[in-house]
């Protein structure tokens, strides 16, 4: 565990050294080089997609204004492990209720920084890293989705995602069977991570690791009032509620907690939903949860 901590916090030191050499114009869109690294300084959806397609590893994306997408916006190309896409919002929003269909952004490429913004309202997941790894996530908050904020798939491996914050993700047509805060579940890849992350009011699971075949780690995540769509504590008919969700039946997969905290969801604070390996959790709490503050962890009686 303590080799697993000095490489997250190697990993977020390159990460914070990429968004913060962003340089802020108001222009609609700059490309400004120094040797082979651009900058680009972006504020329409045009200019983003412009600037998305032509990124190579080095370069800096900067939002200087909120936009609103039409179509889904595609993080395809690829830096490399020591020089990374860098993507800062700068506090700003990527309004995703213009799009018909599907996901607001998919990440497909590999070394991206993605930093400070909110992405939301996406008819689908608010951003999904479908393929490719080393991918590095801060202060992104994901809201109003119709699924889950932030989901890791297909063998998308060694993602790590930092002080970010999901709230508010429902979908609707299921009944909220499926919109978790976050989802690393069914078929994502290694080495997978949370730091620092919060996510309250989705209508299924904070955190969601159904099916998910490979290990997790979760490092002081706060789980709240999942299961819940609102403040006013209004319910949905298929949400399950639980803060964090690990595993499910007929799996032996052990996942790494620490120092989190899951606190009055609908359901249970921690459910191993089958999974029968012993989890790894030190430190963590879990109360006023409406069922269980522990449910079918091995190791752990129900409580």
């Amino acid at each position: 565990m303590k080799t697993i901590k000095v490489m997250l916090l190697i990993a977020l030191a390159i990460f914070m050294v990429g968004c913060n050499n962003a340089i802020v114009a108001d222009n609609d869109l700059v490309a400004a080089g120094s040797g082979s690294r651009a900058t680009y300084n972006v504020s329409t959806e045009s200019a983003l997609k412009t600037a998305v397609k032509n990124a190579r590893a080095g370069d800096v994306i900067n939002l200087g204004a909120n936009i609103k997408l039409t179509s889904q916006l595609q993080l395809l190309n690829s830096g490399t492990s020591s020089s990374k896409i860098n993507f800062n919002g700068q506090g700003k929003t990527l309004d995703c209720s213009g799009i018909s269909s599907g996901w607001g952004v998919k990440v497909n490429g590999s070394y991206w920084n993605i930093c400070n913004m909110t992405i939301k309202s996406a008819p689908d997941c608010g951003i999904v890293f479908q393929n490719g790894g080393n991918n590095y996530v801060y202060y992104v908050k994901t809201l109003y989705n119709g699924d889950s904020g932030l989901q890791i798939y297909n063998n998308a491996y060694n993602n790590y995602i930092y002080k970010c914050e999901s709230y508010y993700n429902y979908d609707r047509p299921t009944g909220g069977e499926n919109a978790d805060g976050y989802a690393c579940k069914l078929s994502g890849g290694k080495n997978n991570k949370f730091e620092g992350c919060i996510a309250g009011y989705n209508s299924d699971d904070g955190w969601d690791l159904y099916g998910q075949p490979y290990s997790v780690y979760m490092y002081s995540c706060t789980a709240k009032f999942n299961g819940y769509i609102n403040s006013s504590n209004q319910t949905t008919p298929n949400g399950d509620g639980n803060g964090f969700k690990l595993g499910k039946s007929g799996q032996s997969v052990v996942h790494y907690l620490k120092d989190c905290q899951s606190y009055n969801n609908l359901s249970c604070g921690y459910d191993g939903n089958g999974n029968t390996a012993r989890m790894s959790i030190t430190n963590c709490k879990s109360y006023n949860n409406k069922k269980y503050q522990w449910y079918r962890i091995t190791g752990i009686a129900n409580q």
